[in-house]
């Protein structure tokens, strides 16, 4: 079976996993998940990939690789120096492995095994998520065979037109799930949902913290805080919850993390969601018409958050966004209201949601062939 091996790569996580599952419908393939046991230096958390690929018993590569960041301090100095043993390890698992082909899903983990890879001549898709390709974007687009594209803005970035195939954001099928009812919502209040990813955002969350019950006497809100443990905002959010008056109690509803159909529930359930502006969260938010506010991530290769965020209020008119460096709770409560108030028109973009199915049939007759 080394001749059926295929790597999976990249910290997009949610596309990736995606992908993984519709290539294993077919039983035909190894596929390993090469990514992170832990997202942030020093966190002693486990990163998501890891965590899922561990209960759900997928085949995972831990990549203990580093990348470049655009300040100086003693975090970005050890996280260089460890580059080189993401390089290490690349070419053991290479070698080790012989993979068919390598689906990258951007981030720095994916840049050592996407040079390796080209080093011996393997076959590389990559599948790029924002707007704007970033540095490891640019590292799968000069090497891929195929590109695939979440956004049609994305086209004019890449040189090599031959290359590219728009297919839309890959989507979780679980975002379309109607039916759950864990969180047994109370449907007197407007429901906001606040999410700041898998490692969650701590700018909002104690943003949500300092306002808690400014916002529950007016809304019910299902909190996505992240497993993060350098900050702990979910230990914090259980002893705030702890000292609220019962009747907002109920209406406060913490979570590290929130997956499977429940994801569903809360982003089709929810009159507005608030949140970061990754590529993926945005897609989400625009293919179900939902209204939201996102605070990008001010840090990040060319800002490609904000980027996400703008494209998305030229889709959508019940879409805004508040910068990082601006935000506080009048702006953000303003902003709340107007939009709860505000119709919903159709977005003026129609956008693909059929994906995940396209680009795994594609690598499938691509590496048999």
């Amino acid at each position: 079976m080394k001749d059926k091996n295929i790597f999976i790569i990249g910290g997009h996580f949610t596309p990736a996993i995606s992908i993984y599952k519709e290539l294993n419908k077919h039983k035909i393939y190894n596929i390993y998940y090469v990514g992170v046991k832990h997202t942030i230096l020093f966190d002693k958390s486990f990163s998501q990939e890891y965590k899922y690929a561990k209960d759900n018993n997928i085949k995972f590569l831990s990549l203990n690789t580093g990348k470049l960041y655009r300040y100086l301090s003693i975090n970005s100095i050890i996280s260089f120096c460890k580059i080189p043993l993401g390089f290490i390890q690349s070419i053991y698992y290479i070698l080790k492995y012989r993979p068919i082909s390598v689906i990258s899903f951007g981030s720095y983990v994916s840049v050592p095994i996407l040079i390796i890879s080209k080093i011996f001549k393997i076959r590389i898709y990559t599948h790029i998520q924002t707007i704007k390709p970033g540095i490891s974007d640019r590292i799968g687009i000069k090497y891929s065979e195929k590109i695939f594209t979440s956004w049609q803005e994305t086209i004019k970035y890449i040189k090599n037109k031959n290359k590219i195939i728009y297919t839309g954001n890959i989507l979780r099928d679980e975002i379309f799930n109607t039916n759950s009812d864990y969180f047994k919502i109370d449907k007197k209040y407007p429901l906001i949902y606040i999410t700041g990813g898998n490692q969650g955002a701590h700018i909002i969350n104690t943003l949500i913290f300092q306002n808690i019950e400014k916002l529950l006497k007016k809304y019910t809100l299902i909190h996505q805080i992240g497993s993060n443990s350098i900050y702990n905002d979910f230990e914090k959010s259980i002893e705030i919850k702890s000292k609220l008056d019962m009747n907002l109690k109920k209406r406060y509803i913490n979570k590290k993390n929130i997956w499977g159909d429940r994801v569903g529930e809360v982003l089709n359930k929810s009159d507005l969601v608030i949140g970061r502006s990754g590529a993926n969260t945005v897609y989400e938010i625009l293919s179900l018409s939902k209204k939201a506010i996102f605070i990008p991530l001010s840090i990040g290769d060319k800002f490609d958050q904000i980027y996400n965020a703008k494209i998305a209020q030229n889709y959508s008119n019940v879409v805004d966004l508040i910068n990082e460096n601006e935000l506080n709770f009048n702006k953000l409560e303003k902003k709340i209201e107007t939009l709860l108030n505000k119709r919903i028109l159709k977005n003026t973009h129609t956008l693909p949601i059929n994906a995940k199915k396209y680009i795994s049939d594609y690598i499938i007759k691509s590496v048999n062939k």
